[in-house]
Order: C-alpha cells, then structure tokens, then sequence
C-alpha cells in the first residue's frame, strides 16, 4: 500500500478520532485548527486512502459476558492436502475466534479466542479442532490483562 503521506494536522485528526471516534466534527475542527471544510477534506481523503478503516466502539469483554480469554497456537498437518486451507477456513468459520495470526516457529497461526464458559471453550478444543487437517494446539488461558492498546501511536 502506497503510503499516505500524514502531516502534523492529518496526525492530530487521527489520534483525536482514536481517543472519540464520535467526537463532533466541528470540535475536531476546532481542536486541531482547521476549518469544518479543510477538516472534511481531511477526513474524507484519510478515508478514502483507506487510512481510516471504519469507526467503532470498544466493548468491556467481561462487561458482555466473554469472561474466558484464550490465545491459541494451531499447528496444521504439512502432508495434509489443503491443510492450511481447510484450517483457515473452519477459523474463519469458528465465531468465538476474534483474532488470528499467521505466525513464525513451531505453529503457524495464533488465535485471540473469547468465550463465555469454560464449556464453550471445551467445545472448541474438544470437538472444533479434533479435525484430521490440524495436527497441534497450545492453548494459554488468559489471566488478566496488563496492557490493552486500541490506538496506534503515530
């Protein structure tokens, strides 16, 4: 991807929509020195670039009742025909995996798993990767968190 080419205006729009994503665009106008029209400019451009991907909220996990947190190491099978394929797809079919990783070393992908029960965690050991295609997991429960960063620093 061709690089956008940010200045210090562009960089304060970014972290001020990083901290509020509903900041009024009036006030993020205001705050980082522009004119509502220089900074729809602005906003629209980072947009289109694709810099901006979307705006969201950011959900309290234990808050919505995701109380158990998993990081996964999946391992697929090499002689396996379509292994990483096969695995690819039932993760990205499996919905109580958020996040997943291709990743250097002994596995090859790491997963961000979020589950409500301990039984629905046993499910997907149990019975979602007890499939032919994946021939190792790891799985680290996930006993609080430390540093949680949603914003990039720019």
């Amino acid at each position: 991807m061709q690089d956008v080419g940010l200045d210090r205006q562009d960089i304060s729009i970014l972290n001020l929509l990083q901290e509020n994503s509903q900041i009024p665009r009036l006030e993020l106008a205001e705050r980082v020195g522009l004119s509502s029209s220089q900074c729809f400019r602005r906003l629209k451009r980072l947009e289109d670039a694709g810099v901006i991907e979307r705006y969201a909220a950011v959900l309290n996990k234990e808050k919505a009742g995701l109380d158990i947190s998993v990081a996964m190491m999946v391992q697929y099978r090499k002689s396996e025909v379509n292994a990483r394929e096969k695995t690819i797809e039932l993760i990205q079919q499996t919905p109580v995996i958020y996040e997943c990783y291709s990743v250097t070393g002994e596995y090859d992908f790491m997963l961000r798993v979020y589950c409500k029960t301990m039984k629905e965690f046993n499910i997907l050991v149990n019975d979602t990767f007890q499939v032919s295609f994946i021939s190792g997991l790891h799985s680290y429960l996930l006993m609080s968190c430390i540093k949680d960063k949603q914003s990039l620093t720019l």
